[in-house]
């Protein structure tokens, strides 16, 4: 064989060495346990997330708000409107997730409910469908049995750097409150604060 055909060759021979190679590769996975809190970097993750939902839950559930509201309510169970949750970081962080766990457990506590404020712009619209005459006669929904929220639920989540001796740390904070919508009165809130320290590399984090 030639130099010239050689060289012709060689371009073809590395990506079918490499297409073998890669077909002999797997990829190997496992399922991790989802409750197991794990620190990889400094950055924001799930077990941070779930640690601040359990203590908000705790905190929520066990303050007077609660009681307070079924003495002055002949027992009844608040209604409670997720609101916003504050982004303050420098993070991409979907901060729905939190609000969504503490949320599942507060109603599966059987003392809180929640309204769907998300599905009230669609909620409407399906009124105007049910009374457009289409559904049949007597099982149409309409307007004026919804119920009024009692609360607003609240909070944010901020962060704050700092770097020493070596050392990053970043210190996550966590707030939540309700409100009240009658009388806009904070009738309970919550902070939770989780500190990460690396020792920096010459190469940083």
């Amino acid at each position: 064989m030639t130099q010239i055909s050689l060289k012709r060759m060689l371009p073809v021979l590395v990506l079918v060495s490499a297409g073998f190679v890669s077909a002999c590769q797997t990829t190997q996975g496992n399922y991790a346990d989802p409750n197991k809190v794990e620190i990889v970097d400094d950055k924001w993750n799930d077990s941070d997330a779930r640690l601040s939902g359990e203590e908000m839950i705790r905190s929520a559930l066990a303050k007077r708000w609660l009681v307070e509201f079924g003495r002055e309510n002949q027992g009844k169970r608040p209604f409670v409107l997720v609101d916003d949750f504050e982004n303050r970081t420098s993070e991409q962080i979907d901060t729905k997730a939190i609000f969504e766990s503490v949320r599942n457990e507060l109603i599966n506590s059987g003392k809180v409910r929640f309204l769907d404020g998300a599905q009230r712009q669609k909620i409407l619209e399906e009124y105007k469908y049910q009374q457009s005459g289409v559904v049949k006669q007597g099982t149409a929904k309409g307007p004026g049995k919804q119920q009024s929220a009692d609360f607003f639920l609240v909070g944010s989540l901020s962060s704050i750097v700092s770097e020493a001796d070596g050392y990053k740390t970043v210190t996550y904070q966590v707030e939540m409150r309700l409100t009240n919508i009658e009388s806009s009165e904070i009738v309970w809130t919550e902070v939770k604060k989780i500190k990460k320290q690396f020792r920096k590399s010459k190469f940083g984090l």
